[in-house]
C-alpha cells in the first residue's frame, strides 16, 4: 500500500469549509443517512479513491459508493482538489445498460472487490453488498399498507354485525349481568396481556434478525434519543449541555445564553450553536432552540429516523404481526358490540355495558398505536442497553449518558432555562412550535459502471 497516499487521502476533508449544509450533512439529509452510516460510506469512497489512483484499470464502485461520488462531483472545487492529492483526474462513466457493457462493468467490480481486500481486507457489507441502508435489516416491503388492512378489517367488521349478532344472540340472551360483564372484562384482559406477550417476543425476533453491522446498530446517541423520545428539542439539548460543559457557553439565571469567549468547541453540532450565538449575543432559550430546530444538521436526525420508522412499519414482519392484533382486537369489541346489541332489542339497560365498551375500544386504539412504537421507543434503546453499550463507549461520548439517564444528565443550569420555559407557557395558558425549513438541492444521473482516470 501507497501510505502517504492513502494518508492524504484519510486526512482530505470534504466538509472544508464547514457550512450549514455541507457535503457530509447534505448527503445525510438528501439520502436519509445516519450519522455513522454516512461517516463510513465517506471512508469507502475514500478507499474507493484510492484504488482508482493507484489502479491502471477501470474500478467500479458500490451503489452507496456511487452516491457518495455523485454528491463529491457536485461539490467541483472539492473534487478537483481531492483528484490532484489523488495524483490523477479520476473521471465518472455512468452505465448506459448497454449489453455490451455488461460484462466489461462486471469484470470491473471483480477486480475492484480483489484489489479492495488485497489493500483494505473484507470490504463492509453495509457499503458494498446492499443497495441502500435498509438492506442490513433484511425486511421485505409488506404488500399491502398498513392503512388499507385496517379499512379493510373495519368494512369486514361492519359486514359481519349481523351474521354475528344471529350466531351470538341464542347464547347471550342465556347470560345475565353482571357475569357477562365480569367475564367479559376477564377476556379482554386475558387478550391484551397474551398480545402484549407475543407481540414482545415477534418484534425482539425481528430485531435479532438485523445484521449486527446495519446502520441500526450503529446509531449514534442522539439519534437514539429522538428514536426513544420523539422529540428533536432533546437532541439539541445533548450539544447545548456539552457546551455549558466545557465551558464554551454560558447560560444565565434568568434563561438567556451567551458565549463565554472561551472553551472548546468539538463538533459540527457546537459549531453551529456558537454561530448562532455569535450572530445574536445574549439570546433567550426559547429562541435559540427555535433557531437550532431548523438546521439541517439537527433536522437530518429527525428525518432519518422518522424514514426508518416508516420502512420498518412498511414491512411485511411488522404488518402481519399488526394484523394480527388488529383482527383479534375488532373480535373482542365484536363481543362486545353483539352483546350491546342483544341487550337493546330486548329493551334491557345496555348503559354499564355500552361504558366499558368504549373503554376497551378507547384501549385497543391506544394498544395498536403502542405496537407501532414500542419497537423504537423500548426495544432498540433496551438492545443498546444490554449488549451494544460498552462502558468504555459510554466513557468516550458523554452524550451516552444522556442517553442512559436522560434530563438527569443535563447540565443544571440548562435544565432550569427548560423548566421556566415550560411553566411561563402554563402560565401564558400558550403552546409554542418551530417548524422545519431548509433548502436542498438534489441531482440525478444514471448509474455508474465505473470509473477511468487520466493523468
Amino acid at each position: 500500500m501507497n501510505t502517504v497516499l492513502w494518508d492524504n487521502i484519510l486526512q482530505f476533508d470534504l466538509d472544508n469549509p464547514p457550512g450549514e449544509y455541507g457535503f457530509s450533512i447534505r448527503l445525510a439529509d438528501e439520502n436519509y443517512w445516519t450519522q455513522n452510516f454516512t461517516s463510513e460510506a465517506i471512508l469507502e469512497y475514500k478507499k474507493f479513491m484510492y484504488l482508482a489512483a493507484i489502479s491502471s484499470f477501470m474500478v467500479s464502485p458500490s451503489e452507496i459508493v456511487d452516491i457518495v461520488w455523485h454528491q463529491h462531483l457536485i461539490f467541483t472545487k472539492s473534487y478537483q482538489e481531492f483528484c490532484d492529492v489523488l495524483g490523477k483526474q479520476v473521471q465518472h462513466v455512468p452505465s448506459t445498460h448497454n449489453r455490451d457493457e455488461h460484462e466489461k462493468f462486471l469484470q470491473a467490480k471483480n477486480r475492484t472487490l480483489q484489489l479492495y481486500r488485497s489493500h483494505f481486507g473484507e470490504p463492509p457489507n453495509s457499503s458494498w453488498n446492499y443497495s441502500d441502508m435498509y438492506d442490513g435489516l433484511h425486511l421485505a416491503k409488506a404488500k399491502y399498507k398498513t392503512r388499507t388492512v385496517i379499512i379493510a378489517g373495519l368494512l369486514a367488521f361492519a359486514l359481519l354485525i349481523t351474521p354475528c349478532y344471529f350466531l351470538l344472540r341464542p347464547l347471550y340472551i342465556t347470560i345475565n349481568n353482571p357475569y357477562f360483564i365480569l367475564g367479559f372484562l376477564a377476556l379482554c384482559i386475558a387478550t391484551f396481556f397474551c398480545l402484549g406477550m407475543i407481540n414482545k417476543e415477534r418484534l425482539n425476533n425481528i430485531i435479532a434478525g438485523f445484521d449486527r453491522g446495519s446502520f441500526i446498530c450503529q446509531l449514534a446517541p442522539c439519534e437514539l434519543i429522538y428514536l426513544k423520545t420523539g422529540q428533536l428539542p432533546d437532541v439539541v439539548h445533548a450539544t447545548l449541555s456539552e457546551l455549558i460543559n466545557n465551558g464554551a457557553m454560558i447560560a444565565h439565571k434568568n434563561g438567556y445564553f451567551e458565549m463565554s469567549g472561551s472553551g472548546s468547541i468539538d463538533n459540527i453540532g457546537q459549531l453551529q450553536t456558537m454561530n448562532v450565538l455569535n450572530g445574536t449575543g445574549n439570546i433567550s432559550y426559547p429562541s435559540l432552540l427555535n433557531r437550532l430546530l431548523v438546521k439541517p444538521l439537527f433536522r437530518n436526525t429527525a428525518n432519518c429516523m422518522k424514514a426508518f420508522k416508516k420502512y420498518f412499519t412498511k414491512s411485511e414482519n411488522f404488518t402481519r404481526l399488526f394484523n394480527v392484533n388488529l383482527f383479534t382486537l375488532l373480535a373482542l369489541i365484536m363481543l362486545g358490540l353483539v352483546r350491546v346489541l342483544t341487550g337493546i332489542f330486548r329493551d334491557k339497560p345496555v348503559t354499564l355495558l355500552v361504558m366499558v365498551l368504549a373503554v376497551v375500544v378507547f384501549a385497543a386504539v391506544l394498544f395498536l398505536y403502542r405496537l407501532t412504537n414500542i419497537t423504537f421507543t423500548r426495544l432498540i434503546p433496551t438492545l443498546y442497553r444490554n449488549e451494544l453499550l460498552s462502558k468504555s463507549k459510554i466513557e468516550e461520548n458523554w452524550q451516552w449518558e444522556y442517553f442512559l439517564w436522560g434530563t438527569a444528565a443535563l447540565d443544571t443550569s440548562l435544565v432550569l432555562a427548560i423548566q421556566r420555559t415550560k411553566s411561563t407557557e402554563v402560565a401564558d395558558d400558550g403552546s409554542s412550535s418551530c417548524s422545519s425549513g431548509g433548502s436542498s438541492c438534489g441531482s440525478s444521473c444514471s448509474s455508474c459502471g465505473g470509473c477511468g482516470g487520466g493523468d
